[in-house]
């Protein structure tokens, strides 16, 4: 190519901002077709979806910066991109962007060397974070690109006529990669990572051409009629399960140390960032430990796990369904349940002596409950916007419409800040406060995933739970009051009295004062508190059918046994699930408590 003299010859702060901007905007262009040709390392069909919302967070989060100095805009970036990294690509992205930054720490702007030197630098940390990398894949192309950058760029005096004729090169390492890997030939694509890499390099030849982000399309590299690609490379199981990922906050983190404990537990490993803030991603089965471990190192946040064979599935299977359902974890319901109606949680923020955790993702139910009697403080938080974000986007990109059902609004912010996240990303968005809890919001979400499989839409779905309010009941067995006053859901004297005279009182959650959680009795020892619950209970369903009955407890497997027995034999009924409550019964309501719930029909 001929060398211009009237383009770009430096790089600073604001335009490579502008570069990374035009990058991310080609790349979001296309992630759904990185989406469709997903195969390696695993075919769950959301490289696409991950690499545009690592590049989406970083857009965000450098929106108002406006250091002059590359060095400075660099690290901002590498930030944004390592705190939004998400998927194996989206973590190599971070850290390609982390090693460019690295590069060119310090400096004002830099010249065409010091761009290709940056770069080479990127390549080889993006290369370092891997545990076992392979050929063929985004690391061999950003490899082969950088490696021509250093080879050529003395030749050029530009960065269009650099970044284009290096962009031609970064294609015909694409094209190579469907030769490198078994998995790639098997099912005729190229790697999506890969591919996702160079529509980032055509982002930036664009820009760099035309000096704006508006963009005329142009030949691709590879035909887009790739969908349906996952059913060639269909898998039965596989060795990991999890898509696991966290962040790491801290002072001097071992990266070295961290991958080494890590890496026994899985594959795909990817350890990113700095000696301070570090992204993990790998594929196991233990993802709990990995946060443990993790834990070691620093403060861990942004905790995410995702069952990727579930995932492939999804894309394999033909769907009567057009609904997606999401709740949260304060629903009540067995993993067998969740998995078979494929029903999507967003996990809440617990808080046990100060110390932040996800909900059935850093600790298990069962764990928290056994915890709570030592515990000083107790509370919960609503799920993470980014949660929230990540849910939205899946369903979106796999159901034709999303409905979201949540615990009652009148004690948490939950079912708003899903609201609001649902009204930023679907068209037509369905969200419904359901007024009830635990084994309430089970039965009330059990009944709405049947509805979206029998292919129910969104608004009819929302009807119907609406009309199922007034007939869903929750009432609570209570062995203690402490946490009632604890968490302010009891007043203080109320407590203290109840304690002196020995006062189990039965709590309910009223779905006629929108979920309002009130003492409906006060009894005197336990028995007479189970007796009085289940008399309550008749009073609530009289003159109504259908029963469904749902048992959750706290630690309090003997007394949900004999709440069974009285069932059976008050309502001649089955109970449709038994299981510990979610934390959030315990913190308000304490170990030994036990709830039943029960939805009807009028």
């Amino acid at each position: 190519m001929k060398a211009s003299t009237t383009r770009i010859q430096y790089l600073d702060g604001i335009r490579f901002k502008r570069v990374v901007n035009a990058a991310a905007k080609r790349l979001i262009e296309k992630h759904g077709h990185l989406n469709d040709i997903n195969v390696f390392p695993v075919p769950d069909g959301d490289t696409g979806s991950n690499m545009a919302g690592t590049m989406d967070n970083v857009v965000k989060k450098s929106a108002n910066a406006l250091d002059q100095s590359i060095g400075k805009m660099s690290e901002i970036i590498a930030e944004s991109a390592l705190l939004g990294a998400r998927g194996n690509s989206g973590v190599i992205l971070a850290q390609f962007l982390c090693g460019f930054s690295e590069g060119v720490k310090g400096l004002q702007r830099v010249t065409l060397k010091d761009f290709s030197d940056a770069a080479s630098n990127a390549s080889r940390r993006a290369l370092e974070a891997i545990s076992e990398p392979k050929e063929g894949t985004i690391l061999t192309v950003i490899r082969d690109w950088s490696d021509h950058l250093s080879a050529n760029h003395q030749n050029y005096n530009n960065f269009h006529d650099l970044l284009y004729d290096s962009l031609e090169h970064a294609k015909e390492s694409v094209r190579s990669t469907k030769e490198k890997l078994a998995s790639l030939k098997a099912a005729d694509v190229v790697d999506a990572g890969a591919l996702g890499f160079v529509y980032l390099l055509e982002g930036i030849v664009e820009f760099t051409e035309r000096g704006s982000l508006n963009r005329q399309e142009e030949q691709n590299i590879i035909p887009e009629t790739s969908k349906g690609v996952h059913d060639r490379v269909a898998v039965d199981s596989l060795t990991y399960s999890f898509c696991t990922e966290c962040m790491v906050s801290g002072e001097n983190i071992d990266r070295d140390s961290l991958r080494e404990e890590i890496g026994a537990l899985g594959d795909s490993l990817v350890v990113a960032g700095t000696s301070t803030k570090v992204r993990v991603h790998v594929h196991t089965n233990e993802p709990e430990t990995v946060f443990k471990i993790a834990n070691k190192y620093g403060e861990v946040s942004h905790q995410k796990k995702e069952d990727m064979l579930e995932q492939h599935r999804n894309l394999l299977t033909v769907k009567e369904q057009r609904t997606g359902i999401l709740t949260d974890s304060t629903c009540d319901l067995p993993d067998e349940l969740l998995k078979k109606y494929d029903i999507h949680v967003a996990p809440l923020k617990l808080y046990m002596d100060d110390k932040e955790m996800l909900d059935k993702v850093d600790i298990s139910t069962e764990e928290f409950n056994k915890m709570l009697p030592e515990s000083k403080s107790v509370k919960t938080s609503q799920p993470s916007p980014g949660h929230y974000k990540a849910l939205y986007e899946a369903l979106n990109a796999n159901y034709e419409e999303v409905v979201a059902l949540h615990v009652m609004a009148a004690h948490s912010g939950t079912f708003q800040s899903s609201k609001n996240m649902g009204a930023s990303i679907l068209d037509d968005p369905h969200a419904v406060d359901t007024y009830t809890v635990t084994g309430g919001l089970g039965l009330v979400i059990l009944e709405a995933a049947k509805l979206a499989q029998q292919g129910k839409s969104a608004k009819e779905i929302a009807e119907r739970v609406e009309a199922m309010r007034d007939n869903v009941f929750v009432l609570v067995a209570m062995d203690t009051v402490d946490f009632a006053v604890r968490g302010g859901r009891l007043n203080k004297n109320i407590g203290a009295i109840a304690k002196l005279l020995n006062i189990k009182p039965v709590l309910e959650f009223d779905t006629n004062n929108e979920g309002l959680c009130g003492i409906a009795a006060k009894c005197f020892g336990v028995r007479h508190s189970e007796a009085r619950l289940i008399k309550l209970l008749k009073k609530r369903v009289k003159g109504k059918t259908n029963l469904r009955f749902a048992i959750t407890h706290v630690e309090a497997p003997e007394k949900a046994k004999r709440l069974a027995a009285m069932l059976k034999k008050e309502f001649h009924a089955k109970v449709e699930f038994e299981l510990q409550a979610s934390p959030v019964l315990g913190c308000y309501s304490g170990p030994g408590a036990c709830a039943v719930s029960v939805l009807c029909d009028s």
